[in-house]
């Protein structure tokens, strides 16, 4: 009796040990090089900040309780921190990649960033903190889509579009930080990107020939189109 009591007991802790393993929250993995390239976003050759060579960087895409997990390397001349913009960071607010929160990567360092998209869900985006970097790039989306148990309340999209849009200088973030310190106004930006491109030319005389410009797809009979701005 007392035998099979054990054995009862022991069977129904294999049996939640077992559950636990394979409940457990899934990991997703990314590997970030940060580093320069030019680009001409305007038109204008112009040092930016680039993440695996790409400006702006790749999309961290992840589902709701994810555990999300950046290796970050700086392959920049300054110190460098990524801050994810929305991000909860329950319980990890020393990951959220900003002055006085995380100490800041040096040059030819990384640093592996780990934290749960705890019950979130939507588009945010991710951008470096430090050093007026923001101003060369070095930013992304972040989407957390919604798990499969939690209802949404409209139908799926057809497609998925990320979009950032932002204010953009021609002028090297170091040249803008140094104007700042100085207490100089840095002026109506230089244009506007969509997703790290210029505008398209609707005007010979505004717009200079040769601008890359952002175009996107819509196809007759699609039910929808889940755009994320960032």
């Amino acid at each position: 009796m007392a035998l099979s009591k054990f054995l009862g007991l022991f069977l129904i802790h294999i049996a939640l040990l077992w559950s636990s393993c394979f409940a457990a929250d899934p990991f997703v993995f990314y590997d970030f090089e940060v580093s320069y390239i030019t680009a001409s976003p305007l038109g204008v050759p112009q040092q930016v900040i680039a993440i695996n060579n790409k400006f702006p960087g790749p999309t961290i895409n992840s589902t709701t309780n994810n555990n999300v997990v950046i290796n970050v390397r700086n392959k920049l001349d300054e110190s460098l921190l990524l801050h994810w913009s929305g991000i909860q960071q329950r319980r990890s607010s020393w990951q959220d990649g900003l002055p006085g929160t995380n100490c800041p990567i040096p040059p030819k360092w990384n640093w592996t960033y780990q934290f749960q998209v705890k019950d979130q869900i939507g588009s945010f985006f991710y951008f470096p903190s430090l050093h007026f970097q923001r101003a060369a790039g070095g930013f992304g989306g972040f989407i957390i889509n919604n798990r499969d148990i939690i209802p949404i309340p409209f139908g799926s999209p057809d497609g998925d579009i990320t979009i950032l849009i932002g204010d953009w200088y021609t002028r090297n973030h170091t040249a803008l930080r140094k104007a700042l310190d100085a207490g100089k106004d840095l002026g109506m930006p230089d244009g506007v990107l969509i997703n790290g491109k210029g505008p398209y030319r609707y005007n010979d005389t505004l717009v200079p020939d040769g601008i890359d410009y952002e175009t996107i797809d819509v196809h007759p009979g699609e039910y929808s189109c889940n755009a994320r701005h960032c």
